[in-house]
């Protein structure tokens, strides 16, 4: 059965991966030494840039994952990474996640807001979009470097007990302490739908991971806007930073309908060593009316596609502009997306999870030139002051503005000419996210 291709979730930034067993320290050295080796011809043999890694010794790094690290090419290669290979199995395949489920974000570079709080998570009924962080543990923020913030905000395990000091919008600051918790992710939250005067139905969804879990929720949020009749859809990416490429494959499938079906979503193209995989055409994924266990899905026929968009818009969230831009029309509202066209395959050693990158991605005219992001076609600030899916909300707003007036808000035509429209928290920006996960994509499963 040929190997279908994903794009895996991504994982936080701040994560790394354990070495080695377990066992005596002489074994332990042992298993480091024996996966350094492996290290070494893995990438050797598989990394995309394997002709441009610079020689370091081993024995200069404690462990193979740090060893793994000091071998990439950091100039062409800022998402290859490690992880527990447990962790990896939590999150692709059963989308569970361990922590408060909050993503925050700088605004001004000083103060620390929420962007996103997942509904299933145990920030949820204290913690929402807008609220800001003023202290964590009695500390201020000013007191904590990064790395103290980042492991006190996002947790390894379950059952960690953290004192946030918040202030609501408009309101007094408060204490809550939450303790931290294994959840399941939400990848897709209910589909919506904005009625326009002289348009109609407009579709609004919010995507925010593409894990196995999420393929019933899309294709039951498609099959909705097809029975209401959606005239336009706006899909919203700007937290959606990857997962399976199949789910992506899908999605853009359902978006495209029966004009792109049979087409090529995404060829995989390796490295010299491994033409043959190349050539494989179990690695040329084509547009299909079928989902992964050969069911039919619905077929939407849009002849254009809203996307909001931001810098943590990334991998499999990419593929979907990617694949579908030499097809139909794609409305880009946001911000410029993180810019990786890249693959991996996952490769185990003992309990580690590897992921170098092997190969590019590229759409049915052999483009992947987006290194450096896709650009905005509005570029709208990432408005925390209202919800998401709220009509108000600065990026959805200006989406709403353009299906009715053909034409981006006036400023926000990219490059922007002044500050964007739509009601927004003062100095609210487009920026990376803590607790957001850089984008990864992975050949087979």
């Amino acid at each position: 059965m040929p190997l279908r291709t994903f794009i895996v979730l991504s994982f936080f930034i701040l994560v790394a991966g354990c070495g080695g067993g377990g066992g005596s320290p002489s074994t332990a050295n042992t298993n480091q030494e024996a996966e350094k080796t492996w290290v070494r011809s893995y990438l050797d043999d598989q990394y995309l840039w394997y002709d441009d890694i610079v020689d370091v010794p081993p024995a200069n790094y404690p462990g193979a994952t740090d060893y793994f690290h000091a071998l990439l090419v950091k100039s062409r290669d800022r998402f290859s990474f490690t992880m527990p290979a447990a962790k990896a199995q939590s999150l692709m395949q059963e989308g569970q996640d361990v922590g408060f489920g909050v993503k925050w974000g700088w605004v001004n570079g000083n103060r620390l807001f929420a962007f996103y709080v997942d509904p299933n998570s145990p920030a949820a009924a204290s913690i929402a979009r807008g609220t800001e962080l003023t202290a964590v543990n009695g500390r201020s923020l000013p007191t904590l470097t990064p790395s103290d913030l980042s492991d006190v905000l996002f947790p390894d395990t379950a059952g960690v007990p953290v004192a946030f000091t918040i202030s609501q919008p408009n309101a007094t600051l408060t204490t809550v302490t939450l303790t931290s918790s294994s959840f399941s992710l939400t990848t897709v939250e209910p589909p919506r739908i904005i009625t326009l005067p002289g348009v109609g139905k407009v579709g609004y969804l919010l995507f925010n991971d593409q894990l196995k879990t999420s393929e019933n929720q899309l294709i039951s949020a498609m099959t909705y806007f097809q029975q209401q009749g959606v005239n336009e859809l706006v899909l919203d990416l700007r937290y959606n930073t990857g997962g399976y490429l199949f789910i992506a494959e899908e999605v853009a499938s359902m978006i495209g309908g029966a004009a792109v079906q049979g087409a090529v979503f995404e060829k995989l193209i390796f490295n010299s060593k491994h033409q043959d995989d190349t050539n494989n055409p179990a690695n040329t994924f084509l547009f299909s009316n079928l989902d992964r266990s050969g069911n039919l899905i619905p077929e939407l026929g849009f002849a254009r596609l809203f996307v909001l968009t931001g810098s943590t818009t990334c991998s499999a969230s990419e593929s979907i502009i990617n694949g579908l831009l030499p097809h139909i029309g794609i409305v880009r509202i946001g911000g410029t997306t993180c810019g990786k066209p890249y693959a991996f395959h996952q490769a185990n050693f003992d309990r580690n999870a590897y992921f170098a990158i092997d190969s590019e991605g590229v759409n049915s005219a052999g483009t992947s030139n987006y290194e450096s992001g896709f650009a905005p076609t509005c570029q709208v600030n990432d408005d925390i002051g209202n919800t998401l899916g709220n009509a108000s909300e600065a990026r959805l707003n200006a989406a709403l503005y353009y299906i009715q007036n053909g034409t981006c808000p006036a400023g926000t035509a990219f490059p922007p000419q002044k500050q964007p429209v739509g009601k927004q928290l003062a100095g609210s920006s487009d920026q990376l996210l803590l607790g957001q996960r850089p984008g990864v994509k992975i050949v087979a499963e």
